[in-house]
């Protein structure tokens, strides 16, 4: 063999394992073999595990909502839970209470999301769009603060924005 041969056959090499490391790098795939079906099936089952997750948190949820409408209907006074929302009423006995925390960067989805999941809001959405409003937008103040159940949306709203009241 002569070296001109040896020297080719060396850049050959080197040039087939820079290809293969930027083919790796940037997951392109030219043609090896990949786990792909491994994977996909792996994402199917983890798929069909959410599902059912989703399905339990659903049923829990009806189930939270259907206990309070049991409560309500046993004390004879009906209420409309949209409206209370939006009045102000005297702090009852059985009032959820929560602290909430606002950090930097937070957004009204978060805001509204953390209310509704501490029980403080029926609807997060409402939150969220009362939030965006723009007597409200871009001033949420980094802190704690304790809400309730009882407060109304645009109550809760001046308390974390630091709106005058």
């Amino acid at each position: 063999m002569n070296k001109s041969a040896i020297r080719a056959f060396g850049i050959a090499l080197f040039l087939v394992g820079a290809l293969l490391a930027l083919a790796a790098r940037f997951d392109l795939n030219i043609g090896l073999p990949t786990k792909a079906s491994k994977n996909t099936e792996h994402v199917e089952e983890l798929q069909k595990e959410l599902e059912q997750a989703n399905k339990e948190i659903a049923l829990l949820k009806e189930q939270a909502k259907q206990a309070p409408k049991e409560n309500n209907q046993k004390t004879d006074a009906p209420e409309t839970k949209a409206k209370d929302n939006h009045k102000p009423a005297d702090t009852p006995k059985n009032a959820t209470t929560m602290t909430l925390q606002i950090y930097s960067g937070i957004t009204p989805y978060i805001v509204a999301q953390k209310l509704e999941d501490g029980g403080i809001i029926e609807n997060s959405v409402e939150m969220e769009l009362l939030l965006a409003n723009p007597k409200y937008a871009r001033s949420l103040q980094i802190g704690s603060y304790e809400v309730h159940s009882s407060m109304s949306l645009e109550e809760i709203a001046k308390l974390i924005t630091g709106k005058k009241q």
